[in-house]
């Protein structure tokens, strides 16, 4: 799950199975709160004297407990030991808030139904003959600190992929990208270099350049397959995290961009 995707609105008060729970004031394990990176609130819950406060947030991933530095939130102490917050959006996806229920009872009723599995043989095609055209203009490497920002996690990834640009084959940049290039925030480019045609299907490590780290981001490895007539495709998936990218490498390719500045009138 990802908060950034839930339209915050005023004060939350957290309840679990009827109980009411605050939020994690310690770090809390990677992967757990249902995402990713789990939120818990950094320096510690306020007293009920002291009114209202700002607490940072921070999400733990990589073995780091504030690996993600999300936005800072406002929280209450009421009487009657409980907290309120304003929640608001996180920085990235997927980060979500936590409650602790580490201190209350749970009991959880697992049933598991017997599954019957077929055997079925499948022949797959040769993705080379046998992909989708994915032609965004904007997921150029030269697209840089785009006023609209793009997310692949958002995108229903189906099969393999051939690149273009403006008519142009291209390929998936295999060196580092700038970052708030590509339409995006953290770009992703190829770790471990593109395939010959004699290596068949590939997996490659995919890296988003961010906070002058050309790896920061340690996306979803993808296949790849180097086709006869020179060019690439990939099987593309969801990234771990918004705002990240696939990039289309157009930093060897002639491109001529019109812009059009509209008249713009002010009415006071």
């Amino acid at each position: 799950m990802c908060d950034c995707e839930v339209s915050w609105n005023g004060w939350y008060r957290l309840f679990f199975d009827g109980q009411s729970v605050q939020m994690p004031d310690t770090c809390v394990d990677q992967d757990s709160c249902g995402t990713h990176a789990p939120l818990w609130l950094n320096r510690g819950h306020p007293t009920v004297e002291d009114g209202v406060v700002t607490r940072d947030v921070c999400g733990h991933y990589d073995n780091d407990c504030c690996a993600f530095q999300s936005n800072p939130i406002k929280v209450k102490a009421c009487p009657g030991d409980y907290y309120v917050y304003e929640f608001v959006k996180p920085s990235f996806c997927y980060l979500a808030y936590c409650a602790d229920v580490r201190n209350i009872n749970i009991t959880y009723t697992i049933s598991t139904s017997a599954i019957e599995m077929t055997s079925v043989a499948i022949t797959s095609a040769d993705p080379c003959n046998n992909y989708n055209d994915l032609n965004d203009s904007w997921r150029a490497t030269n697209n840089q600190y785009p006023s609209e920002i793009m997310c692949d996690c958002e995108v229903s990834w189906n099969g393999w992929y051939r690149l273009y640009f403006d008519g142009q084959s291209v390929q998936m940049p295999d060196t580092c990208v700038d970052q708030d290039s590509c339409g995006t925030h953290a770009p992703l480019w190829l770790n471990g270099g593109h395939p010959t045609v004699e290596d068949g299907v590939v997996t490659r490590d995919v890296c988003g350049h961010w906070s002058n780290n050309c790896c920061y981001f340690h996306s979803n490895p993808i296949k790849v397959k180097a086709c006869p007539g020179n060019y690439y495709v990939y099987e593309f998936v969801k990234p771990d995290f918004c705002s990240l990218a696939y990039c289309a490498d157009v930093r060897n390719t002639n491109t001529t961009y019109t812009t059009v500045t509209p008249e713009t009138m002010l009415t006071t």
